[in-house]
């Protein structure tokens, strides 16, 4: 009897033991509160939200502190300290997300370098019951003072449908800068081996913005401090003659087998209707792609002297027509011509227009065959409705190099050069590239004659 006592006290004693074992396991766990922050850079500004997030599912929060030092001089930001349950069960707030707004100039910090500290205890037993302890440290620079701009070159007369290029200096290096036209932005680029470092920015009007549409200079440094400066310009408007194209059941017969079904949502159901389709569906969607062929330039400009054309060729149709489309009587459709049409003796060698890289090189809708050309800082030739495609992607070609020979591919009627200007993925004129008295007046004298 004496011995099943024993062994009960024994077992009693193991289980309690055991018990207060897993216990003072789970009390003097060992895990800190984790952090997470969303909005911290390595850059402050004037004003800077935080979005912070701290959790303790076993031991609950204790408190939570947030302070910002500089040059010996500290700021709390945040500072809260949460309640227990009860000594036994831990903190009754196990998740906390905060808002926390970093100002430095109210609270009198100068720019410079500065130290954002967080330190988050939790209900742990840990450290003679003082819990365990998540400390967050991030070197800041604090930069609350947008960049300055100056605006080096003077008159700007720029054509609707045309180009422009604009001479600056910023007061530090910035992410992004360069010219906002209206709802389009075109990015600025440094100038090669410059001492003066000054910057420059080729930006381009489109053939529906007149004189009314805004043009300035912006500039965004590390912090996201943000500047806006206007520089003086002229736009000419420009008025764009209208051309009629008289459709055919011919013509409808010979292309339209060209265009896959498959390119349609919706499957056509007549010639016509699927010229529509090809028209205005495949026309915007190689919109699109020509824009995303031009969004990545090379920083150094490529291009020297004037652009060349096609030799001996006649023009067919010029830039920003607005085409009437007719057929049978009834006008169906309506679209702006992109480009210049040139025509000279079927299958003619094209030569690229200046020197650059090749970008693309294949078909494209209703561009057919065509080749694309990076020159530099944003500036793009494009060459479409070829027979024969001579160059392939990445390849360097010189002004004058032939790429390839006039054709009809595409939603070409005849055999001929659709030649297209593209700055930062707008169209333009290329009248203007082709003119070395616009090129010297607007481009090269900027560019050289500036300091």
């Amino acid at each position: 009897m004496k011995t099943l006592k024993n062994r009960i006290f024994l077992i009693t004693g193991i289980l309690l033991l055991a018990g207060l074992g897993v216990f003072l396991y789970f009390k003097l766990e060992g895990s800190g509160p984790t952090v997470t922050i969303q909005g911290l850079e390595d850059t402050v500004q004037a004003s800077n939200e935080l979005d912070i997030r701290i959790s303790d599912p076993r031991s609950g929060i204790r408190s939570i502190t947030i302070t910002l030092e500089k040059d010996g001089k500290k700021v709390v930001l945040f500072d809260e300290t949460y309640p227990a349950i009860n000594i036994i069960a831990g903190g009754k707030v196990s998740e906390k997300d905060l808002a926390v707004t970093i100002e430095p100039q109210k609270h009198g910090f100068s720019d410079g370098n500065a130290t954002l500290h967080l330190t988050a205890r939790d209900y742990a037993w840990r450290s003679w019951w003082h819990g365990n302890k998540t400390v967050l440290e991030k070197s800041v620079l604090i930069d609350s003072h947008p960049p300055r701009i100056e605006v080096l070159s003077r008159q700007h007369n720029i054509n609707q449908g045309g180009a422009g290029l604009v001479v600056y200096r910023l007061s530090e290096p910035c992410l992004r800068h360069g010219v906002q036209v209206g709802d389009n932005f075109f990015q600025g680029y440094p100038l090669a081996d410059d001492k003066n470092n000054r910057l420059v920015c080729l930006f381009a009007l489109d053939y529906r913005q007149g004189k009314e549409t805004p043009v300035s200079i912006s500039a965004a440094d590390r912090a996201g401090n943000i500047s806006k400066a206007g520089f003086y310009h002229h736009i000419r408007s420009k008025t764009f003659k209208t051309d009629l194209i008289q459709l055919s059941d011919n013509f409808l017969a010979q292309k339209m087998p060209e265009f896959d079904d498959s390119l349609f949502k919706t499957p056509p159901t007549s010639p016509v209707d699927k010229f529509l389709a090809i028209n205005r569906e495949i026309r915007s969607a190689n919109a699109q792609e020509f824009q995303r062929l031009s969004s990545i330039s090379d920083g150094t400009i490529r291009w020297d002297n004037a652009f060349l054309r096609l030799p001996n060729a006649a023009r067919k149709a010029s830039f920003a027509d607005h085409r009437d489309y007719r057929y049978q009587g009834e006008t169906i459709d309506r679209q702006v011509h992109l480009g210049i049409d040139l025509a000279s003796l079927a299958h003619a060698p094209v030569p690229a227009g200046n020197t650059g890289k090749v970008v693309f090189a294949g078909p494209i809708g209703i561009y057919g065959e065509t080749v694309v050309i990076d020159h530099g800082i944003g500036l793009f030739s494009t060459y479409s409705h070829m027979n024969s495609i001579q160059v392939q992607p990445n390849q360097m070609v010189n002004r004058g190099d032939i790429i390839g020979t006039t054709g009809t591919t595409g939603l070409a009627g005849g055999d001929h050069l659709h030649y297209g200007m593209l700055v930062g993925g707008v169209f333009v004129n290329p009248v203007e590239w082709w003119d070395p008295e616009w090129i010297r007046n607007n481009i090269t004298l900027r560019i050289d004659t500036i300091d």
